[in-house]
């Protein structure tokens, strides 16, 4: 039985047990008070001595004791169809669970089928794109002499992925140019990282939401984007990190059109291994 079809019968049966148990309470009611009377009709009897009187209460005994006995009868036989409906309630939300459970299963599973072949169609086109890239690279014997692979350039409050990032490729045996490691004691920040960009073959720029807000990760994005302007061949490798488009598009529209890797998508071994691809 369809989840529709269990919901309508959940629905009927639950207005069947309200009508049922006002009928119930009706029943319930007419015995007591019929109880009541005949109650109150003995006691009178008890207490008169008139024969009319007495005559009278009898009746009245004889007549509310057909009442008990009827409203009784009814109370027995509704909370026996009571009792009935509510066990069929019960099958049918513990049926209405069930199946829920089973169309809530098969949509995860569709939706991670659906999820799964847009990731492999999206690594797909990078990897596509990484072969044009890579065959730039491998004509441009100006990057046999850069001391660094790499120059990261991200924003501070991305600090914890970025340690993992800067190990993984240095257990890749790449070297990376980083603020933290390599700016010295003295040395002026901008000094800096203008060094590290000329003695740096790419620049992985980590772009966040943070990223795109602050004036030093600018100041090293027009650094990259001179230099690869100036060298003429791709220099920014885009790693996308919790951002949407819309953000990157307002801080550079050119940039959000690039090749880009994505940390929602690309494990860091990944990100790595696409790296490793672009030298060999």
């Amino acid at each position: 039985m369809s989840i529709s079809s269990l919901q309508q019968k959940e629905k009927t049966l639950l207005n069947d047990i309200n009508r049922l148990e006002r009928n119930l309470a009706s029943e319930q009611k007419k015995a007591s008070d019929a109880d009541k009377k005949i109650a109150d009709s003995r006691a009178t009897i008890s207490r008169s001595k008139v024969a009319t009187t007495i005559r009278s209460k009898e009746r009245t005994i004889e007549s509310e004791t057909k009442k008990s006995v009827s409203a009784k009868s009814k109370v027995a036989d509704i909370s026996g169809k009571i009792a009935k409906k509510r066990k069929e309630l019960g099958d049918t939300q513990v049926k209405l669970s069930k199946a829920r459970t089973e169309e809530s299963e098969a949509f995860q599973k569709d939706f991670k089928r659906s999820y799964d072949r847009q990731i492999t169609k999206m690594k797909q086109i990078q990897n596509e794109e990484i072969k044009v890239v890579q065959s730039e690279i491998l004509n441009d014997p100006s990057l046999s002499d850069k001391e660094f692979d790499i120059f990261i350039s991200y924003a501070s409050e991305d600090s914890e992925y970025v340690d993992k990032l800067e190990e993984s490729f240095k257990n890749a045996d790449f070297s990376v140019w980083r603020d933290k490691s390599n700016i010295g004691w003295g040395q002026t920040l901008r000094q800096s990282i203008d060094n590290g960009l000329i003695k740096s073959k790419f620049g992985l720029v980590v772009l966040s939401s943070k990223y795109i807000q602050k004036y030093w990760t600018g100041y090293e994005l027009d650094g990259i984007l001179n230099k690869e302007s100036s060298t003429g061949r791709q220099m920014i490798l885009p790693l996308w990190h919790n951002v949407t488009k819309d953000e990157i598009d307002k801080k550079s529209p050119s940039l959000s059109n690039r090749l880009a890797l994505d940390t929602r998508i690309n494990s860091l071994d990944e990100i790595v291994e696409n790296f490793k691809s672009l030298l060999e």
